[in-house]
């Protein structure tokens, strides 16, 4: 969309030094931009900071926090400051200059804490820290703020997470529509916890998870289940998972389900399944061959007025879910 802008009827304009727009506006604080805006307005070359905080709303410990800010950027030049003066801000673009990097200490596990004008020389002095910034911001579509970014500090810093890992980090989260950087924080901690930090470990782990999301879901709608399984049924499909239950015995169990109680019940479900476990029937063709063997005992028995208990032990289960009377107490047995 193209916006035109009447200037005419303004009146009185000041200059903004474009390599603020370009290279400072994205990553700064909305009251910091308020401040400068101010100092940049104004007639005289000093101005005092409680006039700032008067003109621009913003309370005058952050607007001494916002001159610090801009003058560490080389925005601005502040002279004669000391701790209990004002300070007085000549109004002059300066062309940015980068300090050399400080000698890094081995970071502290701890929670960081950091003023606007350390985060700016740290996004100025770690490239990772900020390539990450700027993709995170595309990705999430607003500017970050300052919480985030000492989160991705702590994390590059203490955990050792590069810039690439922590990308694969960002996007796996994204697409959990996980977007909070809390959330981020925790999973990295969990991760590092388990010595998975570089590259081909985390995108082994990622991998691993989605691997096992695809299944649970998959495991759900083959049972039947509605809506996000619980905790304990989660469980249980995890446990399924990892002994190899196919998708389609899955299938088959809540097709025996709904022929034997005409509704589908998790609990049913899963005492099929771990009975097929507990006979090493781990495929659809080994199901398949045992209730095919199956039917031809019953039909030998039948034949010479035996009766016989199913191999799953489901006479128990059926006459309870169709005597079942949720109005006397009982524990409903639907898809639960």
């Amino acid at each position: 969309m193209t916006y035109k802008i009447d200037f005419d009827r303004w009146g009185r304009f000041f200059n903004v030094p474009c390599n603020i727009v370009d290279e400072h506006l994205r990553l700064a604080d909305g009251d910091f931009v308020k401040v400068l805006l101010c100092i940049l307005s104004g007639s005289s070359s000093s101005v005092d900071s409680a006039e700032l905080a008067k003109l621009s709303g913003v309370k005058e410990p952050r607007v001494n926090d916002a001159v610090h800010y801009w003058a560490d950027l080389g925005v601005i030049k502040v002279e004669g400051i000391k701790q209990s003066e004002r300070p007085a801000v000549a109004v002059s673009a300066a062309a940015v200059k980068k300090e050399p990097a400080p000698a890094k200490e081995k970071p502290v596990r701890t929670s960081l804490i950091y003023s606007p004008r350390e985060l700016a020389n740290k996004l100025n002095e770690n490239e990772d820290l900020k390539f990450v910034v700027t993709e995170y911001e595309k990705i999430k579509g607003t500017v970050i703020k300052d919480n985030e970014i000492m989160g991705f500090i702590n994390l590059i810093e203490y955990y050792g997470f590069d810039a690439q890992s922590l990308m694969l980090l960002i996007e796996y989260c994204h697409k959990l529509e996980k977007h909070s950087i809390a959330y981020l924080e925790k999973m990295a901690k969990d991760w590092f916890d388990r010595n998975i930090v570089s590259y081909p470990e985390v995108e082994a782990e990622i991998i691993r998870q989605s691997m096992i999301r695809s299944y649970e879901y998959k495991a759900a709608k083959a049972i039947g289940l509605e809506g996000k399984p619980s905790a304990n049924q989660s469980e249980k499909i995890r446990q399924w998972n990892e002994k190899g239950i196919s998708i389609d015995m899955l299938k088959i169990a809540y097709d025996k389900c709904m022929d034997a109680i005409s509704k589908p019940s998790f609990r049913y479900i899963a005492k099929i399944v771990d009975s097929w476990f507990a006979e090493g029937l781990t495929s659809v063709q080994a199901v398949k061959e045992h209730d095919t063997a199956k039917a031809g005992k019953q039909t030998d028995k039948a034949s010479k007025g035996e009766n016989e208990n199913t191999s799953y032990d489901l006479d128990e289960w059926e006459r309870f879910a169709k005597s079942f009377d949720p109005e006397n107490g009982g524990i409903a047995d639907g898809v639960q």
